[in-house]
């Protein structure tokens, strides 16, 4: 009977687990894969809607929980405080587990931990949604590009993303293009239902929706308080037009704490919801409204969900801010700057503009058609583990032929 491969797998926030979930699901089923789930930072933390609930709901049985100290987010050593702490602890349970390979997710302070504790202990390491560009304030670059030279196999979500990491000299055998996980979930048709939705958001689905989510850019934090009030300005306008309007909490990066206190002001006002996360069952769910109902729903904010899950939902979405400056992305997206007037008229114009609405059905989705999880399935379970080729990296000073890529 051949040996099961020992795979871990890492997750600091809901955005990111939500992310593995159709990849987590294949892995699970799989007989010949023994996995486990590391799970860190908001997951645990009520602040930020404690998703470790949702982790356990979707029945996952060997979950280590890594807590860390809980920190004021409002201050410069944060970051690198938990970053220390999460690095001796993922060690301490890597050394229990002894996987045969490592799984990590995109570009988060608590994901390059993990990168860091696994690769120097000799652990194979794949990381998924590596080679995006994100140019707009945040440290992500600086993560995602340092996680993709600490990591020894790539799975990326689009043929840009492939050709970068490419470019930072790896080699082209350690480079897959599988597309983006959530889409399998679109795909299969796994949100909630209109019915499901009224029930239990108490929502009414003869009113148009907004849905935002607001996270904190750390380097505009001298012009937060502003950016955040012209953000909610322009939301309680567009209220007064009969619009539902749902919040959800930020990330856990500093300045996060500034916007809770925002969105605990809304939570008793006329169309306004308040909630820690929706989960991407609901989140789906209501974007799926505008085909299954005909309901004028629009995305907002400067989440990248914004820009890679709605397109396939043919939502329009309006990006505020530099955030997500550099992310490739669809024609359903209207960018603005922290502008109230101009917030509220692109919200408008995705509400209520027959055409743009048109045009956004009509959008071609720029992620992949599904299957992700099927393809990195397969690659796990056929993958030879020689830890000699797997770790010993050859940096690529020439990239080959666009056609070999």
């Amino acid at each position: 009977m051949n040996k099961k491969i020992k795979i871990s797998i890492f997750t600091g926030n809901r955005a990111e687990f939500g992310l593995l979930s159709p990849i987590i699901k294949k892995i699970s089923q799989s007989k010949k894969i023994n996995e486990s789930i590391i799970i860190t930072g908001s997951h645990l933390n009520k602040n930020y809607g404690l998703t470790s609930k949702e982790i356990f709901k979707d029945g996952i049985k060997k979950v280590h929980e890594l807590k860390i100290k809980i920190r004021k987010n409002n201050s410069t050593e944060f970051t690198p405080l938990s970053i220390s702490e999460i690095i001796y602890k993922v060690t301490k349970i890597l050394k229990k587990l002894k996987p045969d390979i490592f799984l990590i997710y995109a570009d988060r302070y608590e994901t390059f931990t993990a990168a860091i504790a696994a690769t120097q202990m000799g652990i194979p390491t794949i990381h998924l949604e590596g080679g995006d560009v994100t140019e707009g304030g945040t440290f992500d670059d600086n993560v995602r590009h340092a996680i993709t030279k600490l990591s020894h196999l790539h799975i990326t979500t689009n043929i840009d993303a492939k050709r970068r990491i490419i470019s930072l000299g790896e080699e082209i055998w350690r480079v897959k293009n599988y597309g983006y996980p959530v889409i399998d979930l679109i795909r299969e048709g796994n949100f909630a239902t209109p019915s499901e939705i009224s029930k239990n958001l108490n929502l009414s689905l003869n009113k148009p929706i907004v849905v935002f989510t607001l996270h904190p850019i750390p380097i505009e934090e001298h012009n937060f308080d502003k950016n955040i009030n012209n953000c909610f300005s322009a939301l309680e306008r567009i209220s007064k037009n009969d619009v539902n309007i749902i919040l959800t909490n930020p990330n856990s990066d500093k300045g996060g704490d500034i916007i809770l206190k925002y969105l605990k002001q809304f939570k008793n006002k006329k169309n306004f919801k308040v909630y820690d996360s929706l989960g991407r069952y609901y989140y789906h769910g209501l974007f799926s409204l505008i085909k299954k109902r005909n309901l004028s729903v629009v995305c907002a904010g400067n989440s990248s969900s914004g820009i890679k899950e709605t397109a396939i939902f043919g939502c329009p979405v309006v990006n505020i801010g530099k955030r997500q400056n550099g992310r490739l992305r669809s024609n359903n997206v209207i960018d603005v700057d922290y502008n109230s007037e101009k917030i509220y008229k692109a919200i408008f114009k995705c509400l209520f503009n027959k055409n743009f609405k048109k045009k956004c059905i009509k959008t071609k989705n720029v992620y992949g058609g599904g299957k992700t999880a099927n393809k990195v399935l397969k690659l796990l379970e056929t993958l030879k583990i020689d830890k000699n080729k797997l770790l010993i990296k050859k940096f690529k000073w020439k990239v080959e032929q666009e056609r070999d890529i």
